[in-house]
């Protein structure tokens, strides 16, 4: 009775997890989770640990980034019309990664200079019309941050 309830209850974990494309399975080492304990190294991969972006460009171009590293996994979507990329889980991961390694903001950063290393690390074309950003820390803050760009 107890080996068929265990084996229902991993198969009900498992169709759930299948269910969700942009789940990373291979996580970079060290990236904080949402909710985690701080009783970890406070050496962590990325300053966050959710993040989303979308910026807008004219002709219904865009890039669109989303990351979240909760306790109970990660998600991580990209996607940049103008360079025909629709990257979901791992493979989004390994596009991210190193560009989330050379972000150094964190919630005491001014907004402006948030868009400035955002703009810089995704290789944002000037000719974009809006960014939005909405990050959460791992103590908790969520920040968001926004840029309109007047023609």
């Amino acid at each position: 009775m107890n080996l068929k309830l265990i084996i229902s209850a991993f198969l009900s974990l498992f169709l759930l997890t299948a269910c969700n494309d942009d789940k990373v399975e291979n996580p970079p080492e060290n990236a904080p989770a949402e909710n985690q304990s701080n009783e970890t190294s406070n050496e962590t991969a990325f300053n966050f640990t959710n993040f989303d972006l979308e910026v807008e460009y004219k002709d219904n171009k865009a890039i669109d980034v989303d990351y979240e590293n909760e306790k109970n996994g990660m998600e991580a979507s990209y996607q940049d019309d103008l360079a025909d990329q629709n990257l979901t889980s791992d493979e989004a991961m390994e596009k991210l990664t190193p560009i989330f390694e050379g972000l150094s903001f964190d919630q005491n950063t001014e907004d402006q200079e948030v868009i400035n290393q955002v703009k810089d690390a995704f290789s944002v074309e000037d000719n974009y019309q809006k960014i939005e950003l909405e990050v959460k820390f791992p103590d908790g803050t969520e920040k968001e941050y926004s840029e309109t760009k007047t023609q």
